[in-house]
């Protein structure tokens, strides 16, 4: 199966990896690495992860790659360069066993987070960080885990919670480094109508995606409040590439006592309004869990069905 085969369908991303393996008992949430910490020390239980992901009849799993970097793996897991270059490599291969061991028809997403979410301080959900650094200094800030992502030939990179519209610019350049690959870029927005950052989300975007128009296949937003989803993506329409939205249950992350404020909520009841607003691309982030994913499956499904008789 090629990646092209999903066309002409609405495509169902897995759901939130860190917030998951906190659920399968996995002390991820207050760990420097979020989900790579179990890819380092246990990736035998990241497949069991992925697998259920897989199981529940998602298109998309994303790696476990989200929160980690060359220099945070050789600080925090005391690796050599090339350690840490091989566990981001094996992040794409074992994605991949696990949905060999499922015989599943899945593409794997090689997770691309922000400067700010190394920080473990809560950036991404601000973008505090961007004007201390150049388009340059980002992109030099990103270029070794890309390239070791790359290296390991994912179907496509997901360049996601992006907080501001410089850090996209920077993704989107850099992706040209690497012509054979293709990508989505998703903002994070921490209300109906900017980014993280504060900026016009629909400027960051035309802005970001005219970077790479070849490369870059969807543009949207996740982590934000499900309810946000509709406004947001009505703003990025007239953008000429498919649109993509994975919200967290709405949900909110303390920092500080890396927590979750509350437990949230379903998000099957907005699937509706998001095939209607144009989204091909939906999925979940945080505390979106396999069983949730599962029943986003069935109502994609129903709905689709009901549409194209």
């Amino acid at each position: 199966m090629n990646f092209a085969d999903l066309k002409n369908k609405i495509i169902l991303i897995d759901g939130g990896l860190g917030t998951t393996l906190q659920e399968y008992g996995h002390d991820t949430l207050a760990d420097p690495l979020w989900s790579g910490k179990v890819l380092v020390k246990q990736p035998d239980q990241l497949v069991k992860v992925h697998r259920a992901f897989v199981q529940a009849g998602c298109d998309i799993i994303l790696s476990a790659t989200y929160q980690i970097s060359i220099d945070n793996l050789m600080k925090c897991c005391e690796m050599s360069h090339e350690q840490a270059e091989e566990t981001i490599f094996n992040s794409v291969t074992l994605a991949r066993q696990a949905i060999s061991e499922e015989r599943a028809q899945c593409f794997v997403a090689a997770s691309v987070g922000p400067y700010g979410a190394v920080l473990c301080d809560g950036s991404e959900f601000n973008g505090w960080y961007t004007d201390s650094m150049t388009i340059e200094q980002f992109k030099d800030w990103h270029r070794p885990r890309l390239a070791a992502l790359a290296r390991a030939e994912p179907d496509l990179i997901a360049f996601e919670t992006i907080p501001s519209k410089k850090e996209a610019e920077a993704l989107a350049e850099l992706l040209k480094e690497y012509p054979n690959l293709k990508g989505w870029l998703s903002f994070n927005c921490q209300n109906a109508s900017t980014t993280a950052l504060g900026e016009p989300v629909e400027e960051a975007a035309v802005s970001a995606y005219l970077k790479s128009p070849d490369q870059i296949i969807a543009v949207g937003v996740n982590c934000v409040h499900p309810a946000n989803v509709v406004p947001l993506i009505e703003k990025l329409r007239p953008l000429n590439c498919d649109l993509l939205a994975y919200p967290n249950s709405g949900v909110i992350w303390d920092s500080e006592k890396c927590i979750f404020n509350n437990q949230g909520q379903t998000l099957t009841p907005y699937i509706r309004s998001y095939i209607d607003a144009g989204v091909k691309y939906i999925g979940g982030c945080c505390n979106v869990n396999p069983s949730e994913i599962g029943a986003m499956r069935h109502a994609i499904d129903e709905y689709v069905s009901k549409k194209n008789p």
